[in-house]
C-alpha cells in the first residue's frame, strides 16, 4: 500500500469515528458500607459541600449572598494599611479589615461566617465587594448589607466603585 492510501484510510477510520456523541460513561455498583466498618472511624472528617462557599481559611469563611440586595454592588480597594470599618446600624462595630503592610494577608474582625456579594482576603485575588444602596443619598456613610443585614461603612478615606443592578 502507498502511504496516500493509508493515509485515506486513517482519515475514514478518524471520521466514521468521530460522531459527534458523547462518551457513555460506565458506572460502577457502589456497596454500602456495613454498619461494623462505618462504626469504626466515627472521628474521621467528612467531606462536605455547603452552598454558596466563596472562601474558608482556619479562621474566617464567606459565601456569596444569594439575594440581590439594595440598588446595586459597592467594590473597595484597600491599599497598604488601609482599614475598613464596618459599622452597625446602632453605631456599635460589626468588623474591620485591614490590609497588612507586608502584602501577604489581611487582618480581619469580622465573625467566622460573613454572607456577601464577594469578600475574599487574599493579597492575590481579593476581593471586597457588597450589596449597596446607592452612595448619593448619605453624605457620611455608605450603606452595605453584609450577613443579610445593612451596615455602614464611613465614606471618608474609602477607596470605592459602585455599579447599579441591570
Amino acid at each position: 500500500m502507498t502511504k496516500r492510501s493509508i493515509f485515506y484510510i486513517l482519515m475514514l477510520t478518524l471520521l466514521f469515528g468521530c460522531t459527534g456523541k458523547p462518551q457513555e460513561t460506565v458506572q460502577t455498583e457502589e456497596k454500602p458500607q456495613s454498619p461494623a466498618v462505618a462504626s469504626k472511624h466515627p472521628d474521621a472528617p467528612k467531606p462536605r459541600y455547603e452552598k454558596g462557599l466563596l472562601y474558608e481559611n482556619q479562621n474566617f469563611s464567606s459565601y456569596i449572598d444569594e439575594v440581590k440586595r439594595g440598588a446595586g454592588v459597592i467594590s473597595f480597594t484597600l491599599e497598604v494599611n488601609d482599614r475598613l470599618d464596618i459599622w452597625n446600624l446602632d453605631d456599635t462595630k460589626f468588623g474591620e479589615i485591614v490590609m497588612n503592610e507586608d502584602l501577604t494577608y489581611f487582618t480581619l474582625n469580622l465573625p467566622k461566617k460573613v454572607i456577601a456579594r464577594k469578600l475574599i482576603p487574599e493579597n492575590d485575588f481579593a476581593a471586597f465587594e457588597f450589596d449597596a444602596e446607592k452612595p448619593e443619598p448619605d453624605a457620611k456613610y455608605l450603606f452595605i448589607y453584609v450577613n443579610r443585614e445593612k451596615r455602614k461603612v464611613e465614606k471618608k478615606g474609602t477607596h470605592f466603585a459602585f455599579t447599579a443592578w441591570k
